[in-house]
């Protein structure tokens, strides 16, 4: 594939991508464009009050959740290569048990070596010494400073949470269903994060499928489970996460910017390197394609489950909220505007015996 697409943001360092089909968009230039992308879709649909409110004052947001899922993508879908460029694990200064450690570790071990007028010199100037002495001696400072220069850029992660990446790319790989597209832990069929930019009614909206297929858009999730148990079937703690995240409107979101991107693919619109001449056609040869999540436990061990999506029903119905959010935009943003809160206006609410849920007061 060709190198990484490259594209300049204005002066408040946004990015404004004209519509189209964006293969090899760096992540950061994708997050930067101010589109709406299925996040904001949910949000929207969910409670859209909410969705101005996090808009004009900023969101919260759980920041370990955001890097274990980052790094599962990059292992997963971009490779190993992609994910050591971009992640390391933590300085373990336990790996050093022999490594000097405070002012009186260098000033024991000088004394010990014949190093003479040292007792009034500041941390800085005892390791100089100590090195000039020994330059291979084993000094926590030092070595970590070493590691930060090595790895100066990259996301550290803890040792477990380095494992659990690590162990959840090579059990989704043991899956049936992904053990032929998949090499060493990663995708090797189709293309990852494929971005997709395009307008309806004025709304300027994007997409970025996590691997797209021929046949299938596989979407990456890690979740929590609430209480321990198994994580398949009915009433496995996998299902309870995207109904509680709310990843089947996400998942609605996703399919509605496929067809868009099919669209564009037909007029011509697409930015990158395709895998292979006509990867594209071939995606595009369908109606609608396939939605395969693969949901990692982000808790203890990274049990992971692939989760083929043919729900009709709630397909629907999470297609009809994606339609009903973006119309519910439209209709605030005209009426109060872009920039503005949006202050909701509900009537008082009468609560007799009968709106009483069974628990309450229980």
């Amino acid at each position: 594939m060709s190198d990484t697409l490259a594209f300049e943001a204005n002066e408040a360092g946004v990015y404004e991508f004209e519509p189209g089909i964006y293969l090899n968009l760096p992540e950061d230039q994708y997050h930067a464009d101010t589109s709406f992308g299925s996040t904001s879709i949910k949000t929207m649909a969910v409670d859209i009050f909410e969705f101005q409110f996090d808009r004009l004052y900023g969101e919260d947001k759980d920041t370990d959740a955001l890097v274990f899922g980052s790094a599962l993508h990059a292992r997963m879908l971009e490779g190993r290569e992609a994910f050591l460029s971009r992640f390391c694990t933590e300085f373990d200064k336990s790996k050093h048990p022999n490594a000097l450690v405070t002012t009186d570790d260098l000033k024991q071990w000088l004394d010990q070596h014949g190093q003479r007028g040292i007792s009034g010199k500041r941390k800085d100037d005892l390791i100089k010494a100590a090195l000039d002495v020994d330059p291979d001696l084993d000094i926590l400072d030092v070595l970590k400073a070493r590691w930060e220069k090595e790895n100066e850029g990259k996301t550290a992660l803890k040792p477990k949470r380095w494992a659990q990446v690590d162990v959840a790319a090579r059990w989704v790989q043991r899956d049936p269903l992904l053990s032929a597209v998949m090499e060493d832990g990663t995708f090797i069929a189709g293309a990852p994060e494929v971005s997709v930019f395009y307008v309806d009614r004025g709304v300027r909206l994007k997409a970025r499928f996590d691997r797209l297929l021929r046949h299938a858009i596989v979407d990456v999730k890690s979740f929590a489970p609430r209480t321990p148990g198994p994580i398949d079937g009915p009433n496995g703690s996998a299902l309870k996460a995207i109904n509680n995240m709310r990843y089947d409107i996400q998942s609605a979101d996703y399919l509605r910017a496929w067809k868009y991107a099919k669209e564009l693919h037909q007029q011509g619109l697409v930015f990158g390197d395709e895998p292979y001449g006509g990867f594209l056609a071939e995606c595009f040869a369908r109606d609608e394609p396939k939605w395969i999540w693969i949901m990692v436990k982000s808790t203890g061990a990274p049990q992971p489950l692939v989760i083929d999506w043919v729900a009709k029903f709630a397909k629907a119905r999470a297609a009809e909220q994606v339609e009903a959010a973006i119309d519910s935009y439209i209709q605030l943003r005209d009426a109060y505007g872009d920039d503005q809160e949006w202050p909701p206006m509900r009537p008082a609410m009468t609560a007799d015996d009968t709106d009483l849920p069974s628990y309450f007061g229980r």
